[in-house]
């Protein structure tokens, strides 16, 4: 099914990850929501995002093999949306700079949900 979601995940203690071309990044503990979408099998997506792959392409490949999922949700045929629910996702959040952004306008996909 072609999708955008918004992946959720919990990192139990503050942690230094080595992201790719990005470097090594610091992530402070706490809960993370991670915006992608899918063109072909988002089903297939949230499987890879919540296990640990070895075979590691993607930013959200990096910080998935230490965090905890937690859960997810899915706008169907909603590509169109990722731009949109990832600023949402901003104004709740404080994001990881250029994490799985590559592609897109936004500041990032990454986000740490600020405290209530």
């Amino acid at each position: 099914m072609k999708a955008v979601y918004a992946a959720f995940f919990r990192l139990e203690k503050s942690r230094e990850i080595e992201v790719g071309a990005l470097g090594k990044i610091q992530f402070p503990e706490g809960i993370y929501v991670y915006v992608g979408s899918a063109m072909n099998s988002v089903e297939k997506r949230l499987e890879r995002h919540f296990s640990r792959t070895e075979n590691k392409h993607w930013h959200i490949d990096y910080f998935s093999a230490v965090a905890q999922p937690i859960g997810y949700f899915i706008l169907p045929e909603g590509s169109s949306y990722e731009y949109v629910l990832s600023e949402t996702a901003n104004a709740i959040g404080e994001p990881v700079d250029s994490f799985g952004s590559s592609d897109c306008e936004c500041k990032s996909h990454l986000y740490r949900i600020k405290s209530c």
